[in-house]
């Protein structure tokens, strides 16, 4: 393999992957290598971000007298490799749509899968570097000498990476390569992305689900059997156990190497065209009688039709909240059909927390206008108004992330079996919240507004990138959790009615300055 080749492609690559920070790094003149380091720092941000979230808890725990965590954490972060390698490997090779650039140049197959592929790890890996992690702290704690550790936990995390990697690159290209693909593209698509979420989804709370007991004085969660040989690697290396675990693991990456290449590689670029041309869903049926306010609602419920758009939301914005909700509702962790009164407005505040850990700039609304492509400008120079056709837009937005929210809230008042006057002020404080936030992020779709995207990643990584996404999600788990919690204590101690009326009045208020701040920064753009 052609060593320059590769790198040049990866830097492409790279670059494709996040256009606006591309740009943005580009006019802060950084060009060529520098360029290229400032890419990959935003993912190395993503994992120390990352890191930062679960290391608190991961230093306190020694993982090498509790082989039930360390397996729970490595299958934790395994499944959500997983999960997003699916999704990552379908877009970056087969919605990239730029294998026409690469066929007049003599790049070999293998030289382009192997850089696609390092992108995809270097998108996938920020997510899952608390794993190496794990297996630092597993090998330092039972003693092993630390130069010996560092090693093995860089080789154990690489081998762990490329295997689910290769599992992936299997399960996608074996699907995409069936008649029925080439026949039903959305159905397959919606199947592949839907396994991988329902598999997250019913992993992690399989493992929530499982049992404690003591050992050694400590408490331990039941071990995951088939991830017990990691654990003998970096536990016990020199023993036998560690080493016939380590020669095992190598066989599977080994095989599986072997499969990519003999199954994958001679037909790339067949399958990839193949795949490009591949037929989607049927045409939409003209309907007649239909005014011009029905039309445009119509056309943007069509745009957000596409499988692969639906499987990346929700695996990015929905995912976790419903895994949380689920987990502590089977878990028996949270229990809230008598919670005291005076805690109602806590749970409408929790309702708008809610709405803050769903809506992102991976969401629906996030990406309405970009989807729209070259149709914008197209709408642009149409005798309509274009106030009349942003409202419609943002009207299917709003109603869509109602019902995503709307229902996550409904489904959790359920589960966590809150009294119907708590339900109902969870399910309105997380309207409030959607109703707010789809209006911040509308308008930030139209501010970083991008129509020549060629993969759905490209529009979620717009502004910040992961790094803005991380934050994000940081921000408003940890901004939820100190605003709950110190509403909580004043619940309790405080007079219920003047410390409602306050917390109410605040809220109106910054309800009605939110909506006149849209209204005069963004919407008056297309009056």
């Amino acid at each position: 393999m052609n060593k320059t080749q590769l790198l040049e492609l990866t830097r492409v690559n790279l670059r494709y992957a996040n256009p606006q920070v591309t740009d943005r790094a580009r006019r802060k003149g950084k060009s060529g290598k520098a360029l290229t380091r400032a890419l990959i720092n935003q993912y190395l941000l993503s994992g120390v971000l990352f890191l930062f979230i679960y290391g608190a808890t991961m230093f306190l725990i020694d993982f090498s007298q509790m082989p039930g965590f360390f397996t729970y954490y490595v299958a934790l972060f395994s499944i959500l490799a997983f999960s997003q390698g699916i999704s990552v490997i379908y877009n970056v090779f087969f919605e990239s749509q730029d294998l026409p650039a690469y066929l007049p140049l003599p790049f070999k197959q293998s030289t382009i899968f192997s850089a696609k592929i390092l992108v995809v790890a270097l998108t996938v890996t920020p997510f899952v570097f608390p794993m190496f992690v794990v297996f630092l702290l597993t090998g330092w704690r039972a003693g092993i000498f630390l130069p010996v550790t560092i090693i093995l936990a860089v080789l154990l995390f690489l081998l762990v990476l490329a295997t689910v990697f290769a599992v992936c690159c299997l399960i996608v290209f074996g699907l995409t390569r069936t008649k029925f693909f080439k026949e039903h593209k959305k159905i397959v698509t919606s199947l592949l992305l839907g396994i991988s979420m329902t598999i997250a989804i019913v992993g992690i709370i399989f493992m929530n689900g499982q049992s404690s007991y003591s050992e050694t004085g400590q408490m331990d969660r039941s071990p995951i059997t088939i991830l017990l040989p990691l654990f003998q690697i970096v536990a016990n290396p020199f023993s036998t156990s560690g080493l016939l675990s380590l020669a095992g693991l190598l066989g599977i990456f080994l095989v599986l190497m072997f499969a990519v290449k003999l199954l994958i590689l001679p037909k790339l670029y067949e399958q990839l065209t193949d795949a490009t041309t591949a037929k989607g869903a049927q045409r939409r049926k003209y309907k007649a009688n239909q005014n011009l306010g029905q039309l445009l609602i119509n056309y943007n419920k069509q745009l957000l039709k596409e499988p692969n758009l639906i499987m990346q939301v929700l695996s990015n914005s929905l995912l976790m909240p419903v895994i949380f909700i689920v987990t502590f509702a089977i878990g028996g962790s949270l229990n809230l059909s008598h919670l005291d009164f005076r805690f109602i407005g806590v749970v409408f505040l929790g309702g708008i927390a809610l709405a803050w850990m769903t809506i992102n700039q991976t969401s629906f609304i996030s990406n309405l206008i970009s989807l729209d492509q070259e149709n914008f400008h197209f709408v642009r120079s149409l005798p309509i108004s274009m106030s009349k056709y942003m409202q419609k837009k943002f009207l299917v937005g709003l109603v869509i992330q109602f019902i995503l929210t709307g229902g996550i809230a409904l489904i959790g008042s359920c589960l966590f079996r809150l009294p119907l006057l708590f339900g109902i002020s969870f399910v309105a404080g997380a309207l409030l919240g959607s109703y707010l936030l789809c209006l911040r992020f509308f308008a930030r779709d139209y501010r970083f507004i991008l129509l020549e995207w060629t993969s759905i990643s490209q529009l979620f990584n717009r502004g910040a990138g992961n790094t803005g996404l991380v934050l994000t999600m940081l921000g408003s788990i940890f901004g939820s959790l100190i605003i709950l919690v110190i509403y909580g204590f004043a619940a309790m101690y405080l007079p219920f009615w003047p410390l409602t009326l306050g917390v109410l009045i605040l809220i109106v208020l910054v309800t009605i300055f939110w909506v006149r701040y849209y209204r005069k920064n963004f919407w008056t753009n297309f009056d």
